[in-house]
């Protein structure tokens, strides 16, 4: 899908090895973020999403339709209007882990300003 912006175009990481401890809760799962000193609660798909982005090779950025690939097979993905995108949903959970400090918004580089004489 071409034109997208918002969520689903933006580029994603998961965080450093050892900066979040998860532990399953049933349904939920517990992360505490080590950097931070807080500890989140959360729900399906979440914890699959942060699994699928910790098997990326370090330092690697994925998008939403990246990381649709990545999962889908194994999960079905919807959203709550029956004409919303995959990647719309995905990209939404992203920027709401993003939010959370769970994972890191990748900014491409910027250009650097050439000098005035």
């Amino acid at each position: 899908m071409t034109g997208l912006s918002g969520p689903e175009s933006a580029r994603y990481a998961a965080l450093l090895p050892g900066e979040l401890k998860r532990v399953p809760l049933g349904a939920l799962e517990a992360i505490y973020h080590l950097p931070s000193g807080l500890t989140h609660l959360i729900a399906e798909p979440m914890p699959d999403l942060l699994n699928a982005m910790t098997a990326l090779a370090p330092g690697s950025a994925v998008t939403a339709l990246g990381l649709h690939a990545l999962i889908a097979d194994r999960f079905v993905i919807e959203g709550d209007a029956p004409d919303e995108s995959h990647e719309r949903v995905i990209g939404q959970r992203l920027a709401e882990l993003a939010e959370l400090g769970l994972v890191q918004i990748v900014h491409p580089k910027a250009a650097p300003i050439a000098q005035q004489a």
